[in-house]
């Protein structure tokens, strides 16, 4: 990518900053500008961006410095030099005014602007021809550095004395990268691409720009569904357009310093302790020193390289004798034991040893798998446990590694193949716990296969046979450990089924249980059954103190997806949608690489939010990007749930062409579902057909939420009950008060004021739903409920309730493109003469006043008083004063 679309891409975001240069530039009293930041900020993309701006009225000369350690006399200023006539350069005086005189000839009366690029490299000689001509009048600077400390002297008393301005640039954060690449490219980007693209390139703009076009170019990041989504991980390699930039900034280093690059290119995230072992201790220092490594703040204690596309480009130029010549002198630097080693680094010594072509270990193959697999690399994983032979005791394990791998890659037949590769008669010679494991294991894979349920009870059923053969020894640990997997996949398969009542006392007595990792992997199903439930602040109380304990942990439980589902289920069911966004922010910012395997569903969840919250616009643009994801990567089959969301969104909008569209794509979507995920499906689809104001959809709302209630799904169907009412009976919002009544949450409250409403014609209750909807910003459920205060204070004649109403209602008017529900009561037309009275009487006219405008009697003017306070339901003259609608 060239210097010019470099310049045009700073623009979109950094205006502000060129702006501010210019009028710098430009100041009385000043010299200029210092423009400084680290590497790559886009110091020169912003100076070509100032002298463009500055270009009808400015001369501009560029002049670089140089980072050789002897500095040449004059060197910046040679092609100015080599136009001078041979006297000027007998002496430094002549050079000075045979420099300025050239610059101001070449002028030709306009300003002169020296940008001064590249610093430190200034000789002595060179900045005095700069200070001349600054001081002289002569030029005004534009001096770009990374530190205020590499400018020469002279310079740095400039900015001391604000004599030259200074701006400081950093680096893009997540939300400029999203800006920068929709605005340079006019097309909007998913988070899951933002986040990705602003982790691999650390925000520099000139790595951003080229790791953009590059992983378009090789289709990691596509254009789906009219938004940028990514399809593969964002890696850079040696063929990388990035490549010469990194060869480039390597070649200014010392020998040690790309030495020490190299192995941490190798090592990755790793402990101080290690990276001091294996660097030394000065080399660390140098590499921290020059940017290329962070070393965590006290406690953390870990390195690890800054910039991730300088660790891949250097590795993947790295070749199988070199990479295992470092890895032999990483290797003797050590002594520590498989067992010593965290997750990273196990994860590194064995991608070290696989990328060097050398055999890799049973042990620390598996035992890196499942940490490749805790860290969402299932390639990884896939490679570790790819050389285990068949002989070997590690092989189930690794198989079981193997299916978690590709169940991560959403591709669950194949998983579910991998286990059954597996012969009878070695799982009949399996120890009892690792059985107990390998049910678990099947279990997860076959829940999403069809016909898997058949075949889970069959194995279930088999677990019991061989766990009550073990009987005769209930009180081995072995056995305790089988029993305990043996429950989880039971329950696993009772809440992925949503069969909530029947085993939420198990979920909760296994809380007190002494096993660590059982209690923990309970609680993550315990949270998505509680939000089911109708305790959906207990489940989001338990999502939080999980979060707490698991963030502590090396790594996180196996059934850690249930509870980040179940968490933002009961923050958007309970009304906290906005919570639910930034918490799945948080997770797509924070967690180690999501993107390209969990991206899809996490934007899933967040396009969801959006949709429960009315806000059917914003909620369309990351429900797309979500499908686009789950389309290439239909991770837990939730594709048919982002096409009815889409569905109910288009349908808010008033485009009934899409949504119909969408209803018919996620009929064409096939595979079992998470209950919870299937439950909503069906929402959307009937909630877009009310929406479409289709006859029968609010009936069969009714119909859900009767089945969810023989199931005690006291959540979902109290949302259903509250989607059918716009056509309900008193007996039916009856229904929705006491269900909703079992509930927990904001939201809940909502529904019983707004059933309340309705069964008492209480016009206060429906206003005071609505203010809570909007406390929640819920605008489509505050239209609701205005819209049904306004008919019960038009019904009961009063007016200030009604117009308090219709103000609530033409403020949501411009948020949302159709309401769900129009008022069905209006009030009494007035005459053209009781109008006339009104108008006249809002003016503050007086009955006699008025009686002599229109020319009749005082007591005729009473008398249509007396029917516009009726048919207006006012009983004073302010009231009057105050109808808005006349």
């Amino acid at each position: 990518m060239g210097a010019g679309e470099r310049k045009a891409w700073s623009t979109f975001v950094r205006q502000a900053e060129i702006d501010r240069t210019v009028n710098l530039i430009n100041a009385a009293g000043t010299y200029g500008a210092l423009v400084s930041g680290p590497w790559g900020v886009g110091k020169t993309a912003l100076a070509r961006a100032v002298e463009a701006t500055l270009s009808q009225t400015t001369h501009v000369e560029r002049l670089f410095g140089s980072h050789a350690e002897t500095l040449v006399t004059y060197a910046p200023l040679t092609m100015l030099m080599a136009r001078l006539p041979a006297t000027s350069l007998d002496s430094p005086s002549g050079i000075i005014r045979g420099i300025d005189d050239l610059i101001r000839a070449d002028a030709a009366g306009r300003d002169v602007l020296l940008v001064v690029d590249d610093l430190p490299g200034l000789d002595t000689m060179t900045v005095g021809v700069l200070m001349h001509l600054v001081m002289g009048g002569t030029a005004r600077l534009l001096v770009l550095a990374r530190e205020r400390g590499d400018l020469p002297e002279d310079l740095v008393w400039l900015v001391k004395d604000g004599l030259l301005g200074e701006i400081r640039l950093d680096y893009f954060n997540r939300d400029e990268v999203g800006e920068l690449i929709s605005k340079a490219t006019g097309t909007f980007v998913s988070e899951s691409a933002v986040t990705a693209l602003h982790k691999a390139s650390n925000g520099i703009p000139l790595v951003l720009q080229a790791l953009f076009h590059e992983q378009v170019a090789k289709g990691s990041i596509r254009k789906h569904l009219g938004g940028w989504v990514v399809r593969d991980s964002l890696n850079a390699d040696a063929g990388s357009a990035l490549a010469d930039v990194v060869r480039s900034r390597l070649s200014r280093e010392n020998e040690a310093v790309r030495l020490g690059v190299e192995k941490m290119s190798l090592l990755g995230n790793t402990t101080l302790q290690m990276a001091i072992s294996v660097l030394g201790q000065k080399t660390l220092s140098d590499l921290e020193e020059r940017g290329f490594v962070e070393v965590g703040p006290s406690g953390l204690n870990r390195v690890n390289l800054i910039e991730r596309h300088v660790g891949d480009i250097v590795r993947s130029r790295l070749s199988p004798e070199r990479m295992a010549q470092l890895l032999s002198e990483i290797a003797s630097t050590l002594d520590q034991s498989l067992e010593s080693l965290d997750a990273r680094e196990t994860m590194s010594l064995a991608a070290w040893t696989l990328d060097a072509g050398m055999q890799l270990e049973p042990r620390l193959g598996l035992r890196a798998a499942v940490s490749a697999l805790r860290q969402f690399d299932p390639v990884l994983a896939l490679r570790c446990t790819a050389q285990i032979p068949f002989a070997h005791g590690l092989w189930v394990r690794a198989v079981q590694a193997r299916s978690a791998a590709y169940m991560l890659l959403a591709d669950s037949h194949a998983a579910v193949s991998e286990l059954n590769a597996v012969p009878d008669d070695v799982v009949a010679e399996l120890p009892i716990d690792d059985f107990g494991a390998l049910v678990l294991t099947k279990v997860g894979a076959l829940l999403w296969v069809s016909n898997g349920k058949e075949r889970i009870r069959e194995l279930l059923a088999h677990a019991e046979d061989r766990l009550a053969a073990e009987g005769a020894r209930p009180d081995s640990t072995a056995y305790k450990g089988a029993r305990r997997l043996v429950n989880l996949a039971r329950f696993e398969f009772q809440v992925h089924g949503g069969d909530f009542a029947a085993v939420v006392e198990d979920l909760e007595a296994a809380l007190a249980d002494d096993d660590p990792d059982y209690r923990l992997n309970c609680a993550c199903l315990l949270v998505p059954t509680l939000a089911v439930l109708g305790r959906e602040l207990d489940a989001v109380v338990l999502a939080s103190s999980l979060q707490t304990e698991i963030s502590d942990l090396t790594s996180a439980p196996l059934l850690s997806d249930y509870y980040r589902n179940g968490w933002a289920c009961a923050l958007i069911w309970s009304g906290q949608w906005v919570a639910c966004v930034e918490m799945l922010r948080n997770e797509l910012e924070y967690t180690p690489q999501p993107v390209t395997y969990r991206g899809g569903l996490i934007e899933l969840n967040l396009g969801l939010a959006q949709a429960y919250a009315g806000r059917g616009t914003k909620a369309i643009q990351v429900l797309m990007s979500a499908a686009a994801q789950l389309e290439a990567r239909n991770s837990d089959n939730a594709l048919s749930l982002a096409y009815t969301a889409l569905a109910f969104c288009h349908a808010q909008v008033n485009n009934g062409p899409e949504a119909m569209e969408y209803l018919k794509l996620a009929k064409s979507v096939e595979g079992p579902a998470l209950w919870s995920n299937g439950a909503m499906t069906e929402f959307f689809r009937f909630m877009a057909l009310r929406w479409l104001d289709y006859p029968h959809a609010a009936e069969q709302l009714h119909r859900s939420a009767l089945q969810d209630l023989d199931r005690g799904n006291l959540t979902t169907a109290s949302m259903s009950l509250f989607g059918s009412s716009l056509k309900a009976t008193e007996k039916d919002y009856g229904l929705l008060e006491e269900v909703s009544l079992r509930r927990q949450g904001s939201m809940a409250t909502v529904n019983v004021l707004l059933a309340q409403a309705a069964r008492t014609r209480n016009p206060n209750k429906a206003l005071e739903a609505a203010a809570l909807a909007q406390t929640l910003k819920l605008d489509a459920v505050e239209s609701r409920c205005a819209v049904l205060a306004l008919d019960l204070a038009r019904e009961a004649g009063q007016s200030v309730l009604a117009r308090s109403a219709s103000r609530r209602l033409e403020r949501l008017n411009g948020k949302l493109s159709k309401l769900p529900i129009q008022p069905q009561s209006s009030r009494a037309k007035l005459t053209q003469r009781e109008i006339q009275v009104a108008k006249l009487a809002q003016r503050g006219m007086g009955n006699r006043a008025i009686a002599d405008r229109i020319g009749v009697s005082v007591r005729t003017v009473e008398g249509h008083l007396y029917q516009l306070y009726s048919k207006l339901g006012v009983t004073t003259r302010q009231e009057l004063l105050e109808d808005e609608e006349i």
